[in-house]
């Protein structure tokens, strides 16, 4: 699949309602140091939001980077409340020895084809000759829901935290509020993955696919994984074949035991490799048996003005 298909599907994809901005991929968060850096001179005076958001056009087709946005380096903005980071515990083994008994140790899940999905992705407030005025972070809570008769894509507003982890009140903002739907008759939803296989030894050409690409980062198959996960349910025995094949990837560190953004216990492994000195990618593995929990990105640059290095990017949390 070509960049014009695949950009064809997004189009296709999004119901039709204002844009608040093109979205990127993970893959795409590691070109921001050129993209706030880069100038370009706007037609007209416009006022617009910018979401660096995995799935604002849909939750499924963003394994692939489709394009850059260029925006002129601000001169001051204001810098954004993101979520607090992790805290890990640290403990005894190495990556591949933790993800391999994590894969053992899985529980035979409920059987569901329903993904719902939590997150939250740095969005910019950009006024007249793209100068940002303000960026914060937008907490999301998206459900695809596949049935016989076809597919329903949600996303909602969720709730908004301080920098310290606290619930806060934002006048207008209204928790739950539908931001948009869409609904898809039998075999029209835009799969970009077919089913996972149940072998660790195929998830690295799986994943990889839709790209068309030889290879990866360990960094860019988690980002590939997450998408995986945004579309469908994996089974058991996918779950074990994809913590399998992650236990056999380079440069995936283990960080420690620690509490996701939903509140459940799991490991924590992250890598630099998708974008080195720019952001950290990690994958939280449930040590319940719950398979992969949440994927976080966090930026540890020194280039941007808007955020305070280490800061949380953006996270996806499964229910």
């Amino acid at each position: 699949m070509n960049d014009f298909e695949l950009a064809r599907r997004l189009s296709d994809a999004r119901p039709n309602l204002p844009r608040r901005g093109d979205a990127l991929a993970p893959r795409a968060e590691g070109t921001l140091q050129g993209i706030m850096t880069d100038t370009m001179t706007p037609s007209r005076p416009r006022r617009s939001s910018i979401v660096f958001s995995i799935a604002a056009a849909v939750v499924v087709l963003l394994a692939v980077t489709i394009g850059i946005l260029v925006i002129p380096r601000p001169a001051a903005v204001y810098a954004s409340a993101t979520p607090p980071l992790l805290q890990p515990t640290p403990i005894n083994g190495t990556s591949e020895q933790l993800l391999m008994d994590l894969s053992s140790s899985l529980k035979d899940g409920e059987t569901t084809s329903t993904v719902q999905i939590q997150s939250w992705a740095l969005s910019m407030d950009v006024g007249n000759e793209g100068v940002i005025e303000k960026v914060s972070i937008e907490p999301e809570v998206r459900s695809v829901v596949h049935t016989s008769e076809g597919s329903r894509l949600e996303v909602r507003r969720g709730k908004p935290y301080d920098s310290d982890g606290r619930p806060i009140q934002v006048d207008g903002y209204q928790v739950g509020e539908l931001i948009w739907a869409r609904d898809y008759g039998p075999g029209e939803f835009p799969f970009m993955f077919g089913p996972a296989p149940v072998s660790p030894l195929e998830f690295g050409d799986y994943l990889r696919r839709p790209s068309g690409a030889a290879e990866w980062t360990t960094g860019e198959y988690i980002g590939g994984l997450t998408s995986v996960l945004n579309e469908r349910r994996l089974t058991a025995d996918q779950s074990k074949a994809a913590l399998e094949f992650l236990a056999g990837l380079p440069e995936l560190n283990v960080e420690g035991r620690v509490m996701d953004r939903l509140g459940r216990s799991g490991i924590a492994f992250a890598t630099e490799t998708r974008a080195p000195g720019e952001f950290v990618d990690r994958v939280i593995v449930s040590d319940e048996g719950l398979g992969i929990l949440s994927v976080e990105t966090t930026y540890v640059g020194h280039d941007r003005t808007d955020i305070q290095a280490p800061a949380v990017f953006s996270y996806f949390a499964w229910e």
